[in-house]
């Protein structure tokens, strides 16, 4: 295999380069439901669970090319920790030596309903010393390193030829949640009914990008899905779910298949969440109106795209896409002296990013809660005929707010390990890594 190395100061990528061959597909998923209460992350409060009403998933997609490869891993929880993908990837490199396990991309939903990794989380926030038969974020890591890692296994020996064809979709899920006022202040959820109400801060993506896999016989086998939005439209149960991605595994498993494979991404969503900030109050009578819970709802808008866009896939399958791997370490500047205590120490020093390109497509991942404008100046200016932008993919690194927002203030913008100057070098190394796999 050629292996392409550039080093310059600030980042280090590694591509490796041949033509097209033969697609081959696996696919694998593990239920990680912890198996005990847990801590349930994402708000500014202890929340114990008191039951699961839905699973937890971590769904693998192995593909290979020649000498290149790649697995991703979708999993519903509020992030992913460097740490813990590095066992992950010991462990899988371990049990299946041919795969580089460098090129293991796991990527969160953002579920607010499920458990963390580490305990001291948060100035102890959710410690749960002394909470009698409720299960350690530390102990949580252990089963989830063992689950997601097995999936991988089981994906990667599971590879048959295959082919991929994308689409493009749109349901509205995500919204800008960001409010703003006359006197310049922005507040996350803020009162539009106010007198002195403006505008919403930023923009909205109400794109559904999708890559669907086909085996030998043409028979649909899984499908990725891009929306920007995280899963959050439940965000606040005292039970261990997957908010709307469960809902939205339901719908299109009754619309396809039972054995169908579906693989969520989060594209840049740091200031977008399904939560309206108005209009609210017609959204909920047409929901009723349709005797739909608003989970339920953002499903049926997810499998509407999907269900569309599957039939003229089908009619344009690639089995020999040209397939790129590229991966960069990237040093991004600090906002000033800003600790974040979700965050790990010395963070930004070799920030990991992938772009994957599967033909005219490409994929890139960051590790942020990137503000969706970032998101956008990726995607306008790629050379890929469609591109998926992840966030919170083989890190967490909080938000990533533009300059518009951090003048704004507010929750999301107030307090950030990268600011504007990061965030639009974090757009220019990312493209730079596009670039490179069309040359």
């Amino acid at each position: 295999m050629k292996r392409i190395a550039i080093f310059t100061v600030t980042c280090a990528i590694t591509i490796s380069a041949f033509a097209a061959e033969p697609l081959r597909v696996g696919w694998a998923q593990v239920d990680i439901t912890p198996q005990r209460p847990v801590a349930l992350i994402g708000q500014m409060h202890k929340r114990i669970s008191t039951g699961v009403k839905d699973p937890l998933t971590a769904t693998a997609l192995a593909m290979e090319s020649g000498r290149e490869q790649a697995v991703m891993v979708s999993c519903d929880v509020i992030f992913t920790r460097r740490a813990v993908l590095q066992r992950v990837r010991d462990a899988v490199r371990f049990r299946i030596a041919e795969f580089d396990a460098e090129k293991l991309i796991i990527n969160a939903t953002h579920t607010h309903t499920a458990p963390g990794f580490i305990d001291s989380t948060f100035k102890g926030l959710y410690d749960v010393t002394g909470d009698e038969g409720v299960m350690k974020a530390s102990e949580y890591a252990d089963f989830f390193v063992e689950r997601v890692a097995d999936a991988v296994v089981r994906a990667w020996r599971a590879r048959k030829n295959a082919a991929a064809s994308w689409a493009l979709g749109h349901a509205v899920v995500g919204m800008n949640r960001r409010v703003h006022y006359f006197d310049g202040r922005t507040a996350m959820y803020g009162a539009t009914a106010a007198a002195d109400f403006s505008n919403i801060e930023g923009g909205e993506d109400h794109g559904v990008e999708m890559l669907f896999f086909f085996d030998a016989d043409a028979k649909l086998t899984g499908v990725l899905i891009n929306v920007a939005c995280p899963s959050q439209e439940t965000e606040n149960l005292n039970v261990v779910s997957a908010d709307f991605w469960h809902d939205v595994r339901v719908e299109l498993r009754r619309r396809f298949s039972d054995d169908l494979f579906v693989l969520p991404q989060c594209a840049a969503a740091g200031d977008q969440s399904p939560h309206y900030v108005w209009r609210s109050q017609a959204e909920k009578i047409m929901a009723q109106r349709r005797v739909l819970d608003s989970r339920r709802e953002i499903a049926r808008r997810i499998a509407d795209a999907v269900a569309d866009a599957a039939p003229l896939a089908a009619k344009h399958l690639d089995t020999q896409p040209l397939f790129r791997h590229a991966i960069a370490r990237i040093d991004l500047p600090a906002h000033g002296s800003a600790t974040m205590p979700f965050y790990e120490t010395d963070p930004l020093d070799g920030v990991e990013i992938h772009a994957l390109r599967l033909g005219d497509v490409v994929i890139a991942t960051n590790p942020f809660e990137l503000f969706i404008d970032y998101g956008i100046r990726i995607k306008a200016r790629s050379p890929a005929v469609l591109t998926f932008v992840v966030q919170l993919a083989c890190h967490n690194l909080g938000y990533l707010p533009t300059a518009k927002a951090v003048a704004g203030g507010g929750y999301s913008a107030d307090k950030f390990l990268v600011g504007p100057e990061g965030g639009q070098k974090l757009v220019n190394e990312t493209l730079r890594l596009i670039n490179d796999l069309w040359k």
